[in-house]
């Protein structure tokens, strides 16, 4: 198999790469086994999610001794040995959530395998190794409204360079403040922000909307706030690239000083970009250090909530296929001032 995003895929999820030296018998097995492995991973749309996929099934193969370019060998697998695993994951400091995580990618991997015809047992199933128990509030820091308002106008859109008299445009400040702005008030994903095209900004009636493809390629609508708009139609101007309907919508400047002066490349900014560009603006505000570009999406959430918006309503906002994924982003703010133990009397 070959998948230009996915180059940390296993040897064994590609039938075609298999190398067979073993008595007849083995060759149909190894086959067959693997087969049903490229099939478990290629059924997520997702290059991002095979990628990840097949990285965590590598870190337990490799845990267990188990040869990647033996996927028979999975029938030997054992609970306790998942359980060694998830050990292992706490011991190396990582959270529940990801050890959840990873055990879950397992877990279906071979339900996958016994709907393929595999007749063993599920060594990841939760009746044999449990998994770390995960709070359903979510880790991801919120901000408060206060706060929010003053990471989107921390951008500035001129700047006094060395030696100038007077300030002078910052076409990168521009492009910042739409950026936060489509954060702040879509609640979208890093990744689907650096997915945004051109053409993806367009009039639906009465509403500016972006059209937004989310995980596994499911793509929504989501309508801008007025301010969100307004900003991005700033961008648009500033950048000159409306009619560049099929470019990324937020792309890097083509040079590294003079803060977007002389264009943008026609490519999209990395997630790390602009994991990086909030992190520098966190800092300079000296927001919670904890604050980071996801924070703007657990924000929008709980803002909206807070607003009285339906939970099944934001569910569709956030794209997510379950609202009880929805829930976790909510955060309950000012929590301590409402514990019990203010309204204990004796």
């Amino acid at each position: 198999m070959t998948d230009a995003a996915s180059g940390d895929l296993l040897p064994f999820l590609s039938p075609n790469s298999l190398v067979v030296q073993e008595s007849p018998a083995a060759p149909a097995l190894r086959q067959q086994i693997a087969e049903a492995c490229h099939a478990w991973l290629m059924r997520s749309p997702s290059r991002d999610t095979r990628t990840n996929y097949s990285r965590d099934l590598r870190q337990f193969l490799q845990f267990t001794g188990v040869p990647v370019d033996r996927p028979e060998s999975l029938a030997t697998i054992r609970p306790h040995q998942v359980a060694a695993w998830r050990d292992r994951l706490r011991e190396a400091g990582l959270t529940n959530s990801s050890i959840r995580r990873k055990m879950t990618v397992l877990r279906s991997l071979y339900s996958y395998l016994q709907t393929y015809g595999y007749v063993g047992a599920n060594p990841a199933h939760s009746d044999f190794v449990a998994a770390p128990s995960v709070s359903r509030d979510g880790k991801t820091v919120g901000l408060s409204p206060d706060a929010c308002r003053r990471l989107l106008d921390a951008p500035q859109t001129t700047v006094r360079k060395r030696g100038a008299a007077t300030d002078v445009p910052s076409p990168a400040g521009v492009r910042d403040r739409a950026l936060l702005a489509v954060l702040a008030y879509t609640g979208c994903r890093v990744g689907e922000l650096t997915r945004l095209k051109v053409g993806g900004y367009k009039q639906n009636g009465v509403h500016r909307v972006l059209e937004i493809m989310g995980k596994g390629g499911k793509e929504r609508l989501v309508p801008l706030h007025p301010e969100a708009a307004e900003r991005v139609e700033a961008w648009l101007n500033t950048a000159g690239i409306r009619d560049d309907l099929s470019g990324p919508l937020f792309r890097p400047a083509t040079t590294a000083r003079g803060h977007g002066c002389k264009g943008f490349a026609p490519r999209p900014l990395t997630r790390r970009a602009v994991q990086k560009l909030v992190e520098s603006f966190v800092a300079l505000l000296k927001l919670d250090p904890n604050v980071t570009v996801h924070s703007l999406r657990v924000t929008a959430l709980t803002t909206a909530r807070e607003g009285g918006s339906d939970i099944i309503d934001l569910q569709d906002f956030a794209g997510h296929a379950d609202p009880r994924t929805t829930l976790t982003y909510i955060r309950t703010r000012d929590r301590l001032s409402k514990s019990p133990a203010y309204v204990l009397k004796y």
